[in-house]
Order: C-alpha cells, then sequence, then structure tokens
C-alpha cells in the first residue's frame, strides 16, 4: 500500500471513530432532527418518484433516513438497501427499522466512496448530506449512475452556501474563532457544485430546488448542547475546554440566538437545504 493509500485509509478509519462517537448524540437528538429533516426526506422520495416494489439504496444513511420512509413506501414487494461508514450509527438504524417493524430493509457498513454494487441495481438512489463532502465527489457519482436502472433516479441533498443555511452552525463557528485559536472557513462550494457535478457524470434531466426546515429547541441551552452531542468537530472541539469556558460559550452563542427565540422561550432554527435529482 503506497503512502497515499495509507493516508485514505487513515482518514476513512477516523473518520469512522468520529461518527461512532456521536451516534448516541444522534439518537438522542433523533426527534430535533428528523422533525425538521424529514421535509428533505420527503421530497427527495418525491423527486426519485419512489415506487411500491422498487430497489432503493441510501447512501450514508446515519440512524436510518431516509432508508426508513423509502422502506415504507417501496412496501413488502420492495427493498431498501442502506450503507453507512459508521457500525454505531446503523445499530441504531437496525432498532428503529426493528421498532417500525419493518422487514424489507439491509443496513451494510461500507464506504460512500467504496461502493461496488452491480450495474443496474436499484431504482433508486438517494445520498441525504453527502456528496460535496467528498475528496473526489465525481468518482462517487460515475459508480452511482452505473448501479442505476437505465431509468433509475438519484436525488442528493446538500446544504446551500453561505451562513443563511445553516445559521446555528455558521453563528456556532464564528463564537469558535472568537473564543479560540481555530483557522478561518473553508469557502463553501459554488450553489450549483452538485448540479454541474451530476451533469457532468453523465446525469440527465438533472435540476435543483430549495427545501427550507425548521430546527426547533427548547432554549438556547439546548443549542449548544446539540452541536456537541452531534458533531464530531464540536465535541472534539470542547472536549479540553474547562466548564468555565465551556459556559462563557453558551452564553456568547446564546446572545448571537436571541433573533430565533420564541415568545415562549424556545427557539427555531430555519435552515436551507438543495435538493438535485437526475437520471441515468
Amino acid at each position: 500500500m503506497n503512502t497515499q493509500s495509507n493516508d485514505l485509509a487513515h482518514n476513512k478509519e477516523e473518520q469512522r471513530q468520529q461518527w461512532d462517537s456521536v451516534a448516541i448524540g444522534w439518537k438522542k437528538w433523533w426527534l430535533t432532527i428528523e422533525n425538521g429533516a424529514q421535509d428533505v426526506s420527503k421530497r427527495m422520495i418525491e423527486l426519485a418518484e419512489v415506487k411500491p416494489g422498487q430497489r432503493v439504496l441510501d447512501i450514508a444513511t446515519g440512524i436510518g433516513e431516509p432508508a426508513l420512509l423509502a422502506a415504507s413506501r417501496v412496501g413488502p414487494a420492495g427493498r431498501v438497501v442502506a450503507t453507512d461508514l459508521s457500525s454505531q450509527m446503523l445499530d441504531i438504524a437496525r432498532e428503529r427499522a426493528t421498532a417500525l417493524g419493518l422487514t424489507n430493509v439491509e443496513f451494510l457498513e461500507a464506504d460512500a466512496e467504496r461502493l461496488d454494487f452491480r450495474d443496474g441495481s436499484f431504482d433508486a438512489i438517494l445520498w441525504r448530506w453527502g456528496p460535496t463532502d467528498l475528496s473526489n465527489p465525481s468518482n462517487a457519482l460515475i459508480a452511482i449512475r452505473r448501479m442505476l436502472t437505465l431509468d433509475g433516479s438519484f436525488v442528493a441533498s446538500v446544504w446551500e452556501a453561505g451562513p443563511k443555511a445553516r445559521p446555528l452552525a455558521s453563528l456556532a463557528m464564528t463564537v469558535a474563532r472568537e473564543m479560540f485559536d481555530m483557522p478561518s472557513p473553508e469557502p463553501s462550494p459554488p450553489e450549483n457544485a452538485l448540479e454541474t457535478e451530476m451533469i457532468d457524470a453523465g446525469f440527465s434531466d438533472v435540476r435543483t430546488e430549495e427545501v427550507t426546515l425548521t430546527l426547533a429547541f427548547a432554549s438556547t441551552d439546548d443549542c449548544t448542547q446539540y452541536l456537541m452531542d452531534v458533531s464530531p468537530g464540536f465535541a472534539s472541539l470542547f472536549s479540553d475546554k474547562s466548564s468555565g469556558r465551556q459556559a462563557e460559550y453558551r452564553r456568547r452563542l446564546a446572545e448571537k440566538l436571541q433573533q430565533y427565540v420564541t415568545a415562549d422561550g424556545g427557539v427555531r432554527i430555519p435552515n436551507i437545504a438543495l435538493c438535485a435529482a437526475g437520471r441515468r
């Protein structure tokens, strides 16, 4: 194995460990996440035209979405395969499938950049929050197109470029840079990056649309705790910070979040995702 291969393998193992470490946090905040993100999942299923009896692949499913929604749509005659790099995330996804009585979904530990299903294996492939984070998304998109049936659909969602896409994450990083020695953020990819990459990979009838989703929290303090629980980056950032520094961080972020506080003291934060759809 050459040096580059060693580096890639090391990076993947680090990613696996990071997501394993926050799996329990995703389980804790699942209702908060899905009460907002379900609008994205539903629209992805609609754009992919998922029907009863179809075969569907969900890449980077996390703890089970939109795989479980797709499984309910394809019914007992259909089949869903859901992959993720994190075994801990997949364990929770399996628990959720069992609780919902879904027996037509299979969970596999797999790297999104190394999927190797046969040509034409799926009628639809879904990928919520993923392609633009890869080191080489074009290779993954070419492989995805190959795995689709001749008229199969691929639908992915990514965050819109800019701070309005994810205000909580944007404000949280602003406070972190103010308080701690952190590098400047990397520039966001162009807004049409995924659409362009899909066209370059050979997809036809490619189109994108915005979907607004709202995350609701009981308090500003819950917003900070949420980030610490579900984000590997924030979990790592605060692992060595004193309780006093963490309290100061919570106070500063709460000040910036006042614009989203409702009359009852809750917090409602709108986010903007982009859904991109295309056919093989």
